[in-house]
């Protein structure tokens, strides 16, 4: 049975902010899901700002577009980059800020969070041994780069293959991701017969030298972060390496500090100072 929030649009999204508007007289932030809104809450002034879930990227871009066709004033969407820059297809817009890399996840890796996560999660001397933190980035996010072009073949080919419950555990095997077992893993039932095509897309898509901030998928940074750290980068145990457990506790470590070594928080403050009167963030920001 589909969920509720699979019925819902962009229009309902401006629908929403519009009514709302009739007691909230501030700013609001439109948020693609739940996880951007437990990552970003903390920084925003919430007398000032409301917090709007959109269900999905594609509602926000919509809604954000509605709502300034009718000049609707102070409503900001945050919205991940996904591989629009690699497809030249970003629908630029003053009321959207992009991650600067694929997602707002791997934004959040690029600081140094992730040097604050690996002293609580990982062992010393093995994380030395690999290298510093860029190096470290830099190993994971090769190593899944099969993975990130599946997925950007997935896109442009539009061979809608559900990519969204991977288990990385399956194809990520020590210190390597099996590349014929990660097709096979995703090439069941009907999508079977695609199975020479993938594998040849795959193979020649991981050949080229593409951004790699640009192409990972943040979901798959933090599964391959966590498989990392059970022998490689430390000696967590299998329910501590989650994916889902590595993204929430960086969500909780991910402080005022990591947030403005982003340049999200520039370009919020960017768009606070050429829509006053209306404020997105908390005023320590400003005072910084």
């Amino acid at each position: 049975m589909k969920s509720i929030s699979s019925n819902i649009d962009a229009y309902d999204i401006a629908q929403q902010v519009r009514q709302e508007r009739q007691v909230h007289k501030g700013s609001f932030l439109l948020l693609e899901g739940l996880t951007d809104i437990r990552r970003f809450e903390k920084f925003v002034d919430k007398d000032k700002n409301q917090t709007i879930n959109c269900f999905g990227r594609e509602n926000l871009i919509g809604a954000i577009e509605l709502l300034y066709d009718e000049a609707f004033p102070g409503a900001l969407g945050l919205a991940d980059a996904d591989f629009d820059r690699v497809n030249n297809s970003l629908k630029e817009h003053e009321g959207i800020i992009y991650s600067d890399s694929h997602d707002f996840d791997m934004d959040c890796a690029a600081t140094t969070c992730l040097q604050a996560y690996l002293n609580e999660t990982g062992d010393v001397e093995k994380c030395e041994a690999i290298g510093t933190t860029e190096v470290i980035r830099q190993m994971i996010a090769e190593r899944v780069k099969p993975l990130s072009v599946l997925r950007l073949v997935n896109v442009t080919q539009q061979f809608r293959y559900n990519l969204q419950w991977l288990d990385h555990d399956k194809f990520i095997i020590g210190n390597q991701l099996d590349q014929d077992v990660l097709i096979n893993e995703v090439s069941q039932g009907a999508f079977a017969q695609n199975k020479p095509v993938l594998t040849m897309l795959v193979s020649q898509h991981s050949a080229i030298d593409y951004d790699l901030a640009q192409i990972t998928c943040g979901h798959d940074f933090y599964a391959c972060l966590g498989l990392a750290l059970r022998q490689q980068l430390g000696a967590r145990k299998i329910p501590q390496s989650w994916r889902r457990e590595v993204e929430m506790h960086f969500r909780l470590a991910f402080n005022d500090v990591h947030f403005a070594e982003t340049n999200l928080l520039k370009r919020i403050l960017e768009w606070e100072r050429e829509n006053k009167p209306y404020i997105i963030l908390a005023a320590r920001f400003r005072a910084a």
